[in-house]
């Protein structure tokens, strides 16, 4: 029943300004929420254990770190950044600085936080910044973070996210007073390869604090977000369609998000000055981020809870969300500890904290020549097309040499696990669904004895 009022929802959506439409769609809406109700899903926000949930912190290891220091958070008004500036508040640190491309009107003046206004496009400046307060720790949070909003602005997001990164670990290195520097990552850049902008950005940025932190004087490490619910670009465009909106549109049913607060992104990126090691730029996530939820609940959920009798309707996946879910993203030997936000490869440097609930691994090595070489063709880059075809064909290259050095019985696994027919027919996917991710592996397998353990998979009929 379910699937059928799916499938009409679909065949409605684009004529939701017609009365008849409009109304058929009210109805199914309705239905919808009966249906999801039977199941006891809509009874409470969905999530309620998200926004509750809490990560431990280790305050004494802290202390005894971030006693009497200068901390510099980059991105410090922004939603993560201000949340880290009142943790950090509570520890006996001397100052901390804020660098933020938000003007001076939306900080409210604190004792011992000073505010910059920063671009940290503008290397000069941040440079100058980094010497005259000799920072002991950064927090590098400055990002565009709407993966939509950057496949318009193409230009914009890459030279802030990456060229951006680059600049404050450059000053970093240069400071002679930074002793850490955390950067605070996505959940996307555990994908193989993409080619969707913001994800490509940030993928990118991983690799920039990787391969500083082989070579630098700096001790690097990272953090994974997922949906940050405080901020959640999604969970706010529904609940204030729901409110405000004649109906509410989601991108179609089945699909799932995870979520943490924004007191975990925070205490996460506390963490990784505990867990940080010299030469090697580990990455931390939450470990227990509970079963994902469907956007299409947390519509329903904002629709009733709105008691105005709107409709949803599905719009499609839109640009900068089109990707579709690779199965062999996961690791599927351990399927009672599946996390999203780490991939096949880095499983096996995992580990976790004393408390059990961060997981702690690092990205694989890539080669630092292929690297240079893309951050340089970013660097001259003039346009929005030019800029996009310098991050992707500059991935893509990475990548594929990375794959030369991982373990090729991962590769064998993530093949088998992401293109098994079954499951296949079940997403009604195709290989070429996947983009050039498919292909990179086959080909790191040729002229090898696990070549043959895959070579079935291309020819399967789906």
């Amino acid at each position: 029943m379910i699937e059928d009022i799916y499938k009409r929802i679909w065949e409605l959506s684009p004529n939701v300004r017609s009365s008849d439409s409009y109304a058929e769609l009210t109805s199914l809406t309705k239905e919808l929420i009966r249906l999801y109700d039977l199941q006891v899903r809509l009874s409470d926000d969905p999530f309620s254990p998200t926004r509750l949930r809490k990560l431990s912190l280790p305050v004494e290891k802290l202390n005894h770190e971030l006693k009497n220091s200068t901390c510099l958070v980059t991105g410090g008004l922004g939603c993560v950044g201000s949340t880290l500036v009142s943790e950090l508040l509570k520890f006996d640190i001397k100052r901390i600085i804020i660098l933020d491309h938000n003007n001076q009107s939306a900080y409210i003046p604190v004792p011992k936080v000073t505010f910059i206004p920063c671009d940290v496009r503008e290397f000069q400046f941040v440079q100058e910044i980094f010497t005259q307060y000799r920072p002991d720790f950064v927090f590098h949070t400055a990002a565009q973070r709407d993966p939509g909003y950057a496949e318009s602005h193409i230009f914009e997001t890459v030279s802030t996210n990456v060229t951006g990164t680059l600049n404050v670990v450059k000053a970093c290195e240069l400071s002679g007073t930074v002793k850490q520097c955390i950067f605070s990552s996505t959940g996307k850049s555990s994908r193989y390869f993409t080619e969707e902008t913001y994800s490509a950005a940030k993928k990118m940025c991983e690799f920039i604090l990787d391969a500083y932190a082989r070579r630098g004087n700096v001790k690097y490490a990272m953090v994974r977000f997922t949906h940050i619910l405080d901020n959640s670009i999604m969970n706010q465009q529904l609940r204030d369609e729901a409110k405000n909106n004649d109906f509410v549109a989601v991108h179609c049913p089945g699909k799932f998000v995870t979520a943490q607060n924004v007191k975990e992104a925070a205490y996460l990126m506390l963490n990784a000055l505990i867990y940080s090691e010299t030469k090697q730029c580990n990455f931390l996530i939450v470990r227990n981020l509970e079963w994902p939820v469907e956007s299409l609940e947390m519509a329903l959920y904002y629709i009733k809870q709105s008691e105005r009798g709107i409709p949803v309707i599905f719009m499609g996946n839109p640009i900068g969300y089109t990707e579709k879910f690779f199965r062999g993203q996961m690791d599927w030997s351990n399927p009672q500890d599946l996390n999203l936000l780490i991939n096949v490869y880095e499983q096996k440097y995992r580990r976790h904290n004393q408390e059990d609930d961060i997981i702690i691994s690092h990205i694989c090595e890539i080669n630092e020549n292929e690297l240079e070489k893309v951050l340089h063709k970013i660097a001259g880059a003039t346009g929005e097309k030019d800029i996009k075809e310098c991050l992707v064909e500059g991935l893509k290259e990475i990548v594929k040499e990375s794959l030369t050095h991982v373990d090729k019985k991962d590769t064998v696994n993530i093949l088998n696990w992401g293109l098994h027919q079954k499951f296949l027919e079940i997403e009604k996917a195709k290989i070429s669904d996947y983009g050039p991710i498919i292909s990179l592996m086959f080909e790191s397998l040729k002229g090898t004895e696990y070549y043959k353990q895959v070579e079935n998979l291309l020819y399967q009929k789906v």
